[in-house]
């Protein structure tokens, strides 16, 4: 009995070794696990690193093109700039240019126009003085009408008595007074010439009123353009015209 008791306790304390092998294949099999999981992790941070590194290099790839795309476009706007100010600069130049020109012909058309001014007011003062010159030279006539004007206005003095007189060798002043003194005789009028070297109208008290109408008469016949001044006669019955060259 003791003896049973003994094997029976003996094979009571025994170890199960199908146990064992169990927990030892588990840990086998953990260990490989275990080896397989820091395989794989290693794997993973292996890749993870070469990736990170590759799109680490990517990005500094990109990067390091954007920067040098950057300052090329950087550089290709400053020269662009630099294009502008130039050509704003050469612009603003010719503009001055142009309106400095433009101020010389301004400047050289007033100075024309003002020597073209000069020159047709000396060219109308010539004018006039050569007008005036001819009109001195050329002889005096009374015109159609102005004879009939001046024989209507004294028509009512048939018969009076009058003398004309002259600057003595003075031909074209004379032919004027003579053209005159037709133009009275055919008003009726008798009239006698006789050349003088003054300039006088002497009028007496009884020819007043024939003087005053022969003056009128004259002026709007044109013949005269002014007044005819008279001087008051010693014989109250003279009526003497002085007929002088042209002023």
């Amino acid at each position: 009995m003791l003896q049973i008791d003994r094997r029976c306790h003996a094979v009571s304390v025994l170890p199960d070794l199908s146990n064992i092998h169990f927990l030892e294949r588990g840990l086998n099999w953990s260990t490989l696990a275990y080896a397989v999981f820091v395989s794989l992790a290693a794997a993973t941070s292996f890749l993870l690193a070469l990736f990170a590194g590759r799109v680490t290099a990517a990005k500094d790839h990109d990067l390091s093109r954007l920067r040098s795309t950057s300052a090329e476009a950087v550089a290709q706007a400053q020269a662009g700039a630099a294009r502008a100010n130039a050509q704003a600069l050469f612009a603003h130049t010719e503009q001055r240019r142009l309106e400095a020109d433009i101020a010389h012909a301004r400047a050289h058309h007033e100075q024309l126009r003002k020597e073209t001014l000069e020159l047709q007011l000396a060219l109308e003062k010539e004018r006039a003085a050569r007008a005036q010159l001819e009109q001195r030279s050329a002889a005096r006539h009374l015109a159609a009408g102005q004879k009939q004007s001046i024989q209507s206005a004294l028509a009512s003095f048939i018969g009076t008595r009058l003398l004309l007189t002259t600057y003595a060798g003075d031909a074209q002043t004379a032919a004027f007074a003579s053209d005159i003194k037709a133009t009275l005789e055919a008003a009726g009028l008798v009239a006698s010439m006789a050349p003088t070297l003054v300039i006088s109208l002497e009028v007496g008290a009884n020819r007043r009123q024939l003087a005053t109408a022969m003056a009128k008469a004259f002026v709007d016949a044109g013949v005269c353009s002014g007044p005819i001044t008279a001087a008051e006669a010693d014989d109250p019955n003279l009526l003497e015209i002085t007929v002088g060259p042209k002023p």
